[in-house]
């Protein structure tokens, strides 16, 4: 489907939503359009050298501290 013919279809349906659906569709292509931005934030955040020392197995201070919780989960 080429993009003209997309955005056409989604006027055709927009345009006999009620405003309280109109706001959902708005809020679920708000999500659509900021995914990527979040996905590749997520994705720097956990390659960095802050996250991967904190997993380290040299770094198990709270192994300890929450030994209790870690066996009961």
């Amino acid at each position: 489907m080429k993009i003209s013919e997309a955005k056409q279809k989604l006027d055709e349906i927009i345009s006999v939503l009620p405003e309280n659906r109109l706001k959902e569709v708005i809020d679920f292509a708000s999500y659509l359009k900021n995914k990527g931005d979040a996905e590749k934030l997520f994705g720097m955040q956990i390659s960095s050298n802050a996250y991967t020392d904190w997993l380290s197995t040299e770094n198990n201070i709270y192994d300890e501290v929450f030994k209790d919780e870690i066996k009961q989960g």
